[in-house]
């Protein structure tokens, strides 16, 4: 395999360096760039040739979904991997919908992301077991099961409904009326699959917008 560049998005700055610092020691990679928010993300797109990224999910300002989606959009895409914390289902779904090449879980720890590495630049792509299921699970619905995409006003909804605002206190944050916040609550709800409001809470920690 030929030495390849690659770019770690993650805003954890110790995460970062450390996957960076594990990063050096492998002799098939040339060089290795760092972005921690969005803006950094496109200034070193801008100017570096880059063979893979490893994408965070979790960003201040943006996510891992949104920039790969813009990712998609370039004439000569790298490939992505997506290296979460998180193991919602929906998140997976969306992101092999989105494209990605690979999905590694922070938590199957260093030696996986190098596999996914090696095997994505090899052959294209590299999905562990627990990503096969949850293909496999899905694949009768995949194509008429859409990824549940959120509004800027939805997720700035969960948000405040996280942080413990009143109803009264929500519709002033979003400059909307106590009864459209809470039809837009209950509609939420439904939208991604919840009986409450902690099922929707917990399918936003699972799914990384809060």
């Amino acid at each position: 395999m030929n030495r390849i560049n690659v770019l770690i998005v993650e805003d954890e700055a110790l995460v970062r360096e450390g996957i960076h610092s594990l990063l050096r020691k492998e002799e098939f990679i040339r060089d290795i760039y760092e972005a921690g928010t969005a803006s950094d993300f496109h200034e070193k797109m801008a100017v570096h040739r880059v063979d893979i990224i490893l994408m965070d999910m979790r960003l201040r300002g943006t996510s891992g979904l949104e920039l790969i989606a813009m990712l998609k959009k370039r004439p000569h895409c790298p490939k992505v991997i997506a290296v979460t914390g998180l193991e919602g289902i929906e998140l997976v779904i969306n992101l092999l919908k989105a494209g990605v090449n690979s999905v590694v879980f922070k938590l199957d720890g260093y030696k996986e992301i190098i596999t996914a590495i090696r095997a994505v630049m090899e052959v294209g792509n590299y999905f562990q077991e627990k990503t096969m299921k949850i293909i496999q699970a899905n694949a009768i619905h995949w194509d008429s099961t859409p990824p549940v995409v959120l509004s800027f006003l939805e997720r700035e909804l969960i948000r405040a409904i996280a942080s413990g605002k009143t109803t009264k206190e929500i519709s002033q944050q979003l400059h909307i009326s106590e009864a459209t916040a809470e039809t837009y609550r209950i509609r939420l709800i439904h939208k991604v699959g919840a009986t409450n409001t902690a099922e929707l809470l917990t399918f936003a920690f699972r799914n990384g917008i809060l």
